[in-house]
């Protein structure tokens, strides 16, 4: 509010005139192409539920690149152990707001090849899908998370974002299939 009030003040009795001084360039914007307003309900990322989704398709997940400078972090994940209620599961928004360097050191481990593994099995659950977003609001599908011996993943950047400040958590309730139900309920198919 105190820097409001100052560039207010300052901006008061500004006649436009040329005073001799030179007025400093702005920075220059480092555009990164395929940057999108980001979204949890976009037709691609609601595949689970097995029915037409409505929505624009997002881009698919990208590295990220050197001059991107994200600000917040936008995950979306499923509330599955809510299970199905009114034909409906849970898909959970959050936003979080920090300091990203912690969450960028994380996307870049690096992976460990398991080619050298053919027999290694884990079980592990889906990481939440994850937004990078600038500070004008704009953001990129954040790549895979990077992988360990037998393909276990790197937890490491998702462990960073969920220690970030939640700034705004939303439900949605989104329609499946009975079809999708029936899985979601343990049932043969």
């Amino acid at each position: 509010m105190g820097l409001a009030a100052i560039a207010l003040v300052a901006g008061c009795g500004t006649s436009g005139e040329d005073t001799g001084g030179a007025a400093a360039a702005p920075t220059p914007r480092v555009s990164v192409p395929g940057l999108v307003e980001p979204t949890c309900l976009a037709g691609n990322l609601l595949g689970f539920s097995d029915l037409p989704q409505m929505a624009a398709p997002v881009p698919d997940p990208m590295p990220i690149p050197a001059e991107f400078v994200p600000v917040r972090a936008v995950t979306c994940e499923g509330d599955w152990n809510a299970g199905v209620t009114d034909h409906t599961v849970l898909w959970v928004e959050e936003r979080r707001e920090g300091s990203m360097d912690a969450v960028l050191a994380g996307y870049r481990l690096p992976s460990e090849s398991s080619f050298d593994q053919p027999r290694c099995f884990v079980n592990q659950m889906t990481p939440p899908i994850v937004w990078l977003v600038d500070d004008e609001g704009l953001g990129l599908q954040a790549p895979g998370l990077p992988t360990g011996e037998c393909g276990v993943f790197k937890w490491e950047a998702i462990t960073a974002i969920r220690a970030l400040p939640l700034t705004e958590r939303i439900v949605h309730c989104i329609p499946v299939s009975s079809k999708m139900e029936a899985r979601f309920n343990g049932e043969p198919v």
